[in-house]
């Protein structure tokens, strides 16, 4: 598989219509997602000291974490309303080769800041609430 541009893993967010249209989040400088699969512990004391482990028992979690800066006022809005509000929204994250993975998001961590010979920045946390639907691309 060819290297991909880093710099077209997008994070979208949903505005909640029917149908719900969905926004870039700002001009995102690095975008990452990790899932963490933690499966049940079903070692047993004859197990001889071996672990056994059941994977489709235990709890998958996943992060998108986005640091930038805002493209504009609108995205700036619906991520602080989001941030304060507490909210779960959808997001869609939109990988280079055309695929994207779309569920329901909230936000952990937000920050933002800014010097005063630069320009301002922000920073998210995003951990999934529920299943997602991935759909690949090319």
């Amino acid at each position: 598989m060819p290297s991909q541009n880093g710099r077209d893993l997008l994070l979208k967010i949903g505005d909640g219509g029917a149908p719900e249209s969905f926004a870039a989040l700002g001009a995102a400088r690095t975008t990452s997602m990790s899932i963490n699969n933690r499966p049940a512990d079903a070692t047993t004391m004859d197990a001889g000291g071996i672990q056994k482990l059941i994977a489709a028992a235990g709890v998958q979690d996943m992060q998108v974490r986005l640091d930038g800066l805002f493209k504009d006022a609108a995205a700036e809005e619906l991520l602080r309303a989001a941030a304060f509000n507490r909210t779960a929204n959808n997001y869609e994250l939109c990988f280079p080769n055309g695929g994207k993975y779309a569920a329901c998001f909230v936000i952990s961590e937000y920050a933002r800041g800014g010097s005063y010979d630069g320009l301002e920045s922000f920073s998210v946390t995003l951990l999934r609430s529920g299943a997602g639907t991935y759909t690949g691309g090319a």
